[in-house]
């Protein structure tokens, strides 16, 4: 059976630390959440509907680490 749901957490090489979630929802489409924090826990982006157009789960993963990689990189934390 296909999983259903998938998380990366990830501590950036700045200190901010990233979370990305997917889940396929009970009407088969896609939830997703995209969340990035400073180092001392406060949000700096937290999107909680983000859309991705047309792709798996898998595929939004990836895009959706990609997008909290690129927001979290550009912080200057340290």
């Amino acid at each position: 059976m296909t999983e259903r749901h998938e998380v990366h957490k990830e501590t950036l090489s700045n200190g901010c630390r990233i979370e990305v979630k997917a889940e396929i929802l009970k009407d088969g489409s896609l939830g997703m959440f995209i969340g990035v924090y400073r180092p001392d826990g406060t949000v700096i982006n937290e999107d909680h509907d983000p859309r991705p157009h047309l792709l798996d789960m898998e595929a939004a993963m990836d895009w959706g680490i990609d997008i909290a990689k690129g927001i979290g990189n550009s912080q200057r934390t340290l």
